[in-house]
């Protein structure tokens, strides 16, 4: 019988390229966003109004420049309130502004939530070496619910983050003055940045490199240079601060509980206490990465000593990593992903919540739109 000749198996064809986790990840942090927009598509103006986006839209459109007529000042009364905003968010909305000032505001918030999720997942897969990285980025676009909200929203938090997760990036590949300018545009952000100077400080300290603390100069230097600015337009220096005066009125631990026992208000009271514990739990657990521990560590203990009832948004700064890089070990199971589908939708109907019951009077918004030359906007 003969044998049947055979030759050499066939190769298989080229195997299809899979998707990057990357691309998957941007996709989800746009979806996130698109989901919180969802049921304002036709009356968007629902979500420009969203504090602090008017005010943000303010500074964008006069660059501080506020006429004592602006009709926002049926709730801030003075001018000067504006200078409590700082100045980088409002300069990227006017940047973006060919889209339309309100447009703006969304998307600069968007665009800066999908670079903040791409350095995050660098720093969890190359420089933090956590396993399931896609997954731990993946709840960073959704936890907490807050910053699902204001990553959606005019706001701040984006930008902030992706200004610190660029600066930790940085001082982690040892690019010291990168870092700092990262740093002093995180600062001119929010306040919460001038925390990335001690931070680095003492990690830079730790690693024996003395003369590169220098560099970190230049974040209070960014914020003394917008002080300045506040001092040619007041006359106060501290202009910042004193507009801030209620949340330093207390300046101790938890300084702001008697206010909420007076009111009656003690589940808030507790809600606070329990926020506190988990956040101060997270921070300790990052103990092996100095950079963000130390980074924790101050913010944690600044915010502590601010009275003001908004921690959940104010610890925000520290979120990424005291909740999902200190929590790592607990999200990376099989239980927490069955729990984070129905976690997502309640931080959906949380932020279709509020959205429309936190914004500017839409009678005082008009107002202003077209005080600022915006009302051919109004349809967008």
């Amino acid at each position: 019988m003969s044998r049947r000749a055979t030759g050499p198996a066939p190769s298989p064809g080229p195997a299809k390229p899979r998707v990057r986790p990357e691309a998957l990840l941007l996709a989800a942090a746009v979806a996130g966003s698109a989901l919180v927009y969802a049921p304002f598509l036709g009356r968007m103006t629902d979500v420009y109004r969203f504090w602090d986006a008017p005010n943000y839209l303010t500074v964008a459109r006069t660059l501080y420049d506020v006429r004592p007529d602006n009709p926002l000042l049926a709730y801030v009364r003075t001018p000067t309130y504006f200078l409590r905003h700082f100045p980088v968010y409002p300069l990227l909305v006017r940047g973006f502004s060919f889209f339309g000032y309100q447009r703006a505001l969304l998307l600069v918030s968007i665009l800066a939530t999908c670079a903040a999720t791409l350095l995050f997942y660098r720093l969890c897969r190359d420089v933090w070496k956590l396993s399931s990285p896609g997954f731990l980025t993946l709840v960073f676009l959704y936890l907490p619910p807050r910053w699902l909200l204001y990553r959606s929203t005019g706001s701040t938090e984006a930008v902030y983050i992706a200004f610190t997760l660029t600066a930790i990036l940085l001082l982690e590949r040892s690019r010291v003055a990168g870092a700092s300018v990262a740093g002093a545009l995180a600062a001119l952000t929010r306040i919460s940045g001038l925390m990335i100077a001690p931070a680095f400080a003492v990690v830079l300290a730790l690693r024996r490199r003395l003369r590169d603390v220098l560099w970190l100069a230049l974040i209070p230097a960014a914020l003394a240079g917008y002080f300045f600015f506040c001092a040619s337009k007041t006359g106060n220096f501290l202009e910042f601060f004193s507009q801030h005066g209620d949340k330093m009125s207390a300046f101790l631990p938890f300084g702001f509980l008697p206010e909420l026992f007076r009111k009656g208000l003690y589940h808030q009271a507790e809600f606070h206490i329990l926020l506190a514990l988990v956040y101060a739990v997270g921070t300790s657990r990052l103990r092996p990465f100095p950079v963000i521990f130390w980074y924790c560590a101050f913010e944690l203990g600044l915010h502590l000593f601010i009275s003001t009832e908004d921690w959940s948004r104010y610890f925000l700064a520290m979120a990424p990593f005291a909740l999902v890089v200190g929590f790592r070990e607990v999200i990376d199971t099989r239980a927490f992903r069955w729990i984070f589908a129905p976690y997502v939708a309640l931080a959906l109907v949380y932020a279709w919540g509020v959205i429309p019951v936190n914004g500017c009077r839409p009678d005082i918004y008009l107002r202003l739109l077209a005080h600022l030359g915006l009302l051919p906007e109004v349809g967008l």
